[in-house]
């Protein structure tokens, strides 16, 4: 066997060594790309109260973050129930925060259990009194973001900050912002108002509040700007955003509201304490908890189980589009200076908080399937005789005097009266649907952005006209309440299976893009450039297949 010369070792040896390197810097670096591409990796961070644990993962090939269920108060249970909530206390070792906050205590639409359109609304977590928790989603390495915190609308007696529709990853990641959902008490349980210490009503709106303190105290932990807060809501979320305005407690806590198809002057969202009162009595009444002294009433109400309120609740006498329990315009803890009605009218308000006030095109459809299902619960084009066109009227304005519904229905059918005289016609039943959606929901819209406009702060109004491709109601619905919620929250962006176009997709990302603009500049835009802001000021803005700022 022929003796190798020294050179040709000593070259082999260090080809090995550097082959050895390479292999080493490889499998870093592998090991490296693996974890950046791991589906679901734990994420710690440090708030004020604690440790919190989380879960990274990709989404839209983006990294996002999810703490789910964080705890933002004391369970409001046993001696707590009815009142305003505690702040959560410290805790030792570490909150896992990887499941949905629970749902508040509420009862389910059972009107058409096997509907999408309405079971969508429902809990899709279990319900309970412990539910003061917040969903929140953030980009990875996310610093100084703004902050969205999100509403739910559900009038006040049910709704829910888990459900599918509000999952904030994709807005999230695709506006580059902090989502938030929060919970907040519903029904007797958030609006129960006896007038006293033990049950004072508007304790829903005191877990906003309280919320909205823990966001300012512990959202930099999270990447967020405590400065740069937005509240956007729908419905009676967006109703809360105007009482926080009013609120003294709230001042200072959002920079930013954007409501959706709500407003606190809508006639089904406040009560005067008159009222709320009366209602409450009543569902005390109703639960069996009616007694002399009204310390042993709480005694009882305190210890009676929660299903008994969700069964009774609707037992209360009401009317039409009238919600059981409601904000309470005075009392002692949240509006305390002065009652809200008053506020409203007087402009005793936040000044220097921007808003985008919006709605939709056909508000009122929805409720009339509920309230008017005679003639609406069809899947059908309903079409009505001048006859049904005057009992609708009268079923849905019961409340006004005789010779006002004659007015409004002379408005809304014109000099065409005559035509309608007989047979069935599709813009009775359309007309119907517009007096509802203006009376309880767009009138007054309007006017809460006439009252803001000489504010310093900016007001603008959109209005939302895009029917959805994945809408499960029939077709004549229309541009219903609570339908571009899925386009703020990206929903089309992602759900390839649902049936959106492209166009609508399209629609979706520059409404993200426009209400993530408005949560950050005050001003909404498509193109980053802020425009004069008092030029700006009540421009409407189209939301269609092609939105535009106008």
């Amino acid at each position: 066997m022929s003796k190798k010369a020294p050179f040709l070792s000593t070259f082999v040896s260090s080809l090995l060594l550097l082959l050895f390197i390479i292999f080493v810097h490889i499998t870093e670096d592998f090991a490296s790309l693996s974890s950046t591409h791991q589906s679901n990796v734990p994420v710690e961070i440090e708030l004020v109260n604690g440790h919190l644990r989380g879960i990274e993962s990709i989404f839209l090939h983006k990294r996002v973050r999810s703490f789910l269920g964080v705890p933002f108060a004391e369970p409001p249970v046993g001696e707590l129930r009815f009142r305003p909530p505690q702040p959560k206390r410290p805790w030792n070792g570490t909150v896992e925060a990887i499941t949905l906050s629970p749902a508040c205590y509420q009862g389910r639409d059972t009107y058409n259990e096997s509907f999408w359109g309405s079971e969508m609304w429902n809990a899709n977590t279990p319900i309970s009194e412990d539910c003061l928790y917040m969903n929140i989603w953030a980009p990875a390495e996310a610093k100084n973001l703004t902050v969205m915190v999100w509403f739910f609308g559900g009038g006040f007696y049910y709704g829910s900050p888990s459900l599918i529709l509000y999952d904030g990853k994709a807005l999230s990641l695709e506006a580059n912002v902090i989502v938030v959902n929060i919970n907040y008490r519903l029904g007797p349980f958030g609006y129960l108002f006896l007038d006293n210490e033990a049950v004072p009503g508007n304790m829903g709106m005191l877990d906003q509040q309280l919320a909205l303190h823990w966001i300012r105290d512990n959202i930099a932990a999270f990447g967020g700007d405590p400065k740069m807060v937005t509240i956007f809501g729908e419905s009676a979320g967006a109703s809360s955003i105007v009482a926080h305005l009013i609120a003294p407690n709230s001042q200072g806590l959002f920079q930013n509201g954007i409501l959706q198809s709500g407003s606190l002057d809508n006639k089904w969202s406040m009560d005067t304490p008159r009222r709320a009162y009366e209602k409450s009595i009543e569902l005390v009444r109703l639960v069996g908890c009616n007694r002399t002294g009204l310390a042993d009433a709480i005694r009882c109400l305190r210890r009676i189980p929660p299903t008994e309120f969700t069964e009774q609740l609707w037992n209360i006498p009401l009317n039409f589009l009238e919600f059981p329990l409601v904000i309470v315009s005075r009392d002692a803890n949240f509006f305390s200076a002065e009652d809200a009605f008053i506020a409203l009218r007087k402009r005793h308000y936040a000044q220097d908080v921007n808003l985008m006030i919006g709605i939709n095109h056909d508000e009122g459809t929805f409720w009339n399937i509920y309230n008017i299902p005679k003639f609406f619960d069809v899947s059908h084009q309903p079409k009505l005789s001048l006859e049904n066109f005057n009992e609708c009227v009268q079923t849905a304005f019961s409340r006004l005097p005789d010779i006002v519904r004659e007015a409004a229905s002379h408005v809304y059918l014109g000099t065409r009266r005559c035509e309608y005289e007989t047979g069935f016609h599709q813009n009775l039943a359309d007309q119907v649907n517009q007096m509802v959606g203006d009376y309880f929901f767009t009138c007054d819209s309007i006017w809460l952005a006439d009252q803001l406009d000489n504010a310093p702060a900016r007001v603008y109004i959109y209005y939302f006209d895009q029917t959805s491709s994945a809408n499960p109601w029939p077709k004549w619905t229309g541009v219903m309440h609570g339908y571009e919620i899925e386009y703020v929250f990206g929903v089309p962006i992602y759900n390839g299976t649902a049936g959106y176009t492209q166009r609508e997709r399209t629609l979706s990302e520059k409404m993200v893009q426009l209400w993530s603009s408005f949560a950050t500049t005050g001003i909404p835009s498509l193109d980053h450039r802020e425009r004069n802001a008092r030029a700006a000021s009540l421009a409407t803005i189209p939301l269609t297949e092609q939105p535009s700022l106008a």
